[in-house]
């Protein structure tokens, strides 16, 4: 069903960070990438950023883990000064990451900027760890955001949502949100509505498993084995409760697979989980490392899987949808894409019938 979507972009709004000082701001645009087309679009959006403020306020792209030379970059830049409005351009500037921080914050980076400000390096470098964490965040393709999201909101019986909240809360371009909504619309999954605004009607649970196998097949996921075979699921959960509760480990690191699915469907018919399910936004290896430094990454196919962490978003705001909370729990359709994966397909299936036949009896007319 996406397949049929065609990605489109167009430049964001919002950087993905702004160093704030008495003499101005800078916007800050990061990118791990070895594509120079990358570095362009990341250009393009600084431009459009800063053409709409006071001429003081400056911007930089941020390049980090590529292969893109200080020369190659350099070169890129004047080419795009050359094109852009002479107001803006000299305004707009790159930085080279040298890797991983060393305490030499001055030196973590080289580029076009001079004499930046005092304080905005140490600035920078935690922006720029944040953002190595959090780049697997975007990989999930923005059109599965905005279905996944749709989904949700069907499930929360939450009113119809405006186009525009869709880009808001997804970060997807309004050519991508309006490009998944024609292809539900052609669907017939769209629900009629005097509001405005859109939402899924209700889905059959045939048409649930056709959106978690699409969401499974989305999805990145990495594997991770123990050694030692004394890891439990069981185990890990307790160990991710205790990590979450002291901080040590995002609150964006969600429980799905078997033990997830089981929180939504108790009946699930499987007596023991054989692994543990993550969902998560950040560096799975990260992740992994922080729950139990002694998981490696599956390299054999005979080695058994102790944790699967697949990488996702969940971009929405419960707090607006009555005070929804997901509790440590993946959603539906994660878990539902997690049986899928691991092979229980009648499993699967009962789940999503309970998921359809549910979402219909618990919801208020529509009015």
């Amino acid at each position: 069903m996406i397949d049929e979507l065609q990605k489109s972009r167009a430049p964001d709004t919002k950087a993905d960070g702004c160093w704030k000082g008495p003499n101005g701001h800078i916007h800050v645009e990061v990118k791990k990438t070895n594509s120079v087309r990358d570095v362009r679009g990341a250009l393009l959006t600084l431009a459009y950023i800063i053409g709409q403020e006071p001429s003081k306020n400056q911007a930089v792209c941020v390049v980090v883990d590529t292969r893109l030379s200080s020369g190659r970059l350099k070169e890129e830049l004047v080419r795009f000064r050359q094109v852009i409005h002479p107001v803006i351009a000299n305004r707009i500037h790159f930085l080279l990451g040298k890797g991983e921080a060393q305490g030499h914050h001055v030196n973590a980076f080289s580029g076009s900027i001079e004499n930046a400000p005092a304080g905005f390096y140490d600035w920078l470098e935690e922006l720029v760890s944040n953002e190595r964490q959090d780049v697997y965040a975007h990989q999930l393709p923005p059109r599965q955001i905005v279905v996944a999201a749709l989904a949700q909101l069907r499930l929360w019986n939450a009113s119809p949502v405006t186009v525009k909240y869709l880009q808001e809360t997804c970060r997807a371009s309004y050519p991508t949100v309006a490009a998944v909504l024609r292809v539900l619309a052609d669907l017939g999954w769209l629900e009629d509505s005097s509001e405005r605004g859109v939402r899924l009607r209700y889905l059959t649970s045939g048409e649930w498993m056709e959106l978690a196998r699409e969401h499974a097949r989305q999805r990145k996921v990495l594997f991770f084995t123990d050694p030692t075979g004394q890891s439990t699921p069981e185990q890990m959960v307790k160990r991710l409760a205790r990590l979450q509760q002291t901080d040590k480990l995002p609150q964006t690191v969600r429980i799905g697979g078997v033990i997830g699915a089981a929180k939504h469907f108790p009946e699930l018919d499987i007596t023991a989980p054989p692994r543990l399910d993550l969902c998560v936004d950040r560096d799975p290896s990260r992740i992994a490392t922080i729950l139990d430094a002694g998981l490696l990454l599956k390299a054999k196919p005979d080695q058994r899987v102790a944790l699967a962490i697949h990488v996702t978003s969940f971009p929405l705001d419960a707090s607006r949808w009555e005070s929804k909370s997901q509790g440590p729990w993946a959603s539906e359709l994660e878990c539902l894409a997690d049986l899928l994966e691991m092979g229980y397909t009648r499993e699967a299936s009962e789940m999503a019938h309970h998921i359809a036949l549910t979402n219909k009896e618990t919801s208020t007319p529509h009015e």
